[in-house]
């Protein structure tokens, strides 16, 4: 799994990338990532600002799972990317666990104007480290940045945790649009990176020859032996 301590200092232009409206779009890779954490603390908002350009005060609470699909182009890379916002009342973790198993990576969301939410992140980390072993990218969000006198968790915080935990933070604004086209697009380019310096280490299912399309990317357990980490 990659090092997620965010040191490094990527051109923003580097990971800036263009969202493709053809659905028929030829693609290499097809990636799927998880929104996950407490219930209330604006994963359904973030996924609507991203996908839809789209904010409400309120939402109703998800029930299972919502998902957009994205196509972004990276350079001379498409991808396409499903993005999943999971449920997170307890009543509903069988049906979210179906969805961690498949995914490339986890987006782990708080609220900074509530701690608990920030206290809960072990549980959902633990989650998921029980139920997939194929996520390689890991993101750490404090959402509700917008709303600094009611802070909870100050930005120390989050950035210690996430070190910690190596993931990459952010801190994010669905309602003021802060950091969310930089999230989902930062993550995509991050996978792109991953995948294309690592290939010896997965085995690529369901290749279309003819469009170097990769749709399954299971982890080589050959090549997983082999490596000294």
């Amino acid at each position: 799994m990659e090092n997620k301590n965010d040191k490094e200092k990527e051109n923003e232009e580097d990971f800036k990338l263009e969202k493709i409206l053809d659905n028929d779009t030829k693609y290499k890779y097809m990636f799927r990532i998880c929104l996950i954490g407490n219930a209330c603390v604006g994963k359904t908002s973030l996924l609507s600002r991203y996908s839809d350009s789209h904010f409400k005060q309120k939402y109703s609470a998800t029930i299972g799972v919502d998902f957009r699909v994205i196509t972004l182009k990276n350079k001379n890379i498409i991808a396409k990317v499903h993005i999943w916002d999971t449920a997170g009342q307890e009543r509903f973790k069988s049906v979210a666990l179906n969805y961690y198993r498949s995914s490339n990576g986890f987006i782990y969301v708080f609220d900074i104007t509530n701690k608990e939410s920030f206290n809960n992140l072990n549980f959902w980390i633990d989650l998921t480290n029980e139920n997939c072993e194929s996520n390689v990218i890991n993101f750490l969000v404090g959402n509700k940045n917008d709303i600094e006198d009611g802070r909870e968790v100050t930005k120390e915080e989050g950035e210690e945790f996430a070190q910690k935990n190596n993931l990459i933070y952010l801190e994010t604004s669905a309602k003021n649009n802060n950091n969310v086209e930089k999230l989902f697009d930062y993550f995509t380019y991050k996978l792109i990176q991953y995948y294309e310096n690592n290939k010896e280490k997965y085995i690529w299912n369901d290749t279309d020859e003819s469009s170097g399309r990769f749709s399954d990317i299971r982890t080589n357990i050959e090549e997983k032996k082999k490596c000294a980490c």
